[in-house]
């Protein structure tokens, strides 16, 4: 075989698209980024959102996906651990949580009085299957009010499910990321406020390249302009401090 040929071949092996799993609430964000490198660097990126420990099992089960981008440091930890991985993981953002509502009563500064007293329904990422759901649920608990708004929980699969509630008025309120509120097309949407970062634990976000970027120098470019200061000015945008 001609050292020609097989530079094509090498060539048309690096243009296959890079396969990444990302955590749901990074997806207004990382689509920016994404369209950033691919207008830089020609790269083709395929991006699967989901729940964080839903792509953490379907990359133990053999998806070809290239680099996972996870809502906790531990679910890379683990996969790093079980031999799934490339190199270390690295955190690339740390999130923070926001009450959003469509009341146009609603205030910043009586956010904990406006759950206490009303009645309508609030939406969260589910706490079993989300790590956004499960901050949520710390941050209730930390100011006693788990128990009370239990019965007036609408529990669903992500944060830009929960949103998608919250827009359309069919809950009184709900917990986002903060990602979501700063959305172009979400911004003059409702009021919010964030959440102290105080009450619930660093919501440290790590990613880490898979096994089958071995083949692909672009997955790796990829990892690497995610940690870049044109990344981390996206990131900061959409309301993730850095990692």
């Amino acid at each position: 075989m001609s050292i020609g040929l097989l530079a094509a071949i090498s060539a048309a092996c690096h243009a296959a698209p890079v396969l990444v799993a990302a955590a749901s609430n990074v997806e207004p964000a990382l689509s920016q980024i994404v369209a950033r490198f691919a207008e830089e660097t020609g790269a083709e990126v395929k991006v699967s959102y989901g729940p964080a420990i839903t792509l953490a099992a379907q990359v133990a089960g053999g998806a070809p996906f290239e680099l996972y981008l996870s809502a906790n440091e531990e679910y890379p930890r683990r996969l790093k651990a079980q031999g799934y991985c490339l190199g270390e993981p690295r955190v690339y953002a740390i999130g923070a949580v926001v009450l959003w509502t469509m009341d146009s009563g609603f205030h910043r500064d009586g956010w904990l009085d406006w759950l206490r007293n009303g009645s309508g329904k609030i939406a969260l990422p589910n706490p079993e299957t989300t790590i956004y759901g499960q901050t949520i649920l710390y941050i209730l608990n930390h100011y006693q009010l788990a128990e009370l708004l239990r019965p007036r929980f609408v529990k669903v699969r992500d944060v830009g499910r929960t949103a998608e509630l919250v827009i359309s008025g069919k809950v009184a309120g709900g917990f986002v990321s903060k990602s979501e509120v700063m959305r172009p097309d979400f911004r003059d949407k409702g009021r919010w406020v964030e959440i102290p970062a105080a009450s619930y634990p660093p919501i440290r976000q790590s990613m880490i390249l898979l096994k089958p970027a071995a083949g692909n120098p672009q997955a790796r470019q990829l990892f690497d302009y995610l940690l870049s200061p044109q990344a981390r000015k996206v990131w900061r945008a959409f309301g993730y401090g850095d990692g």
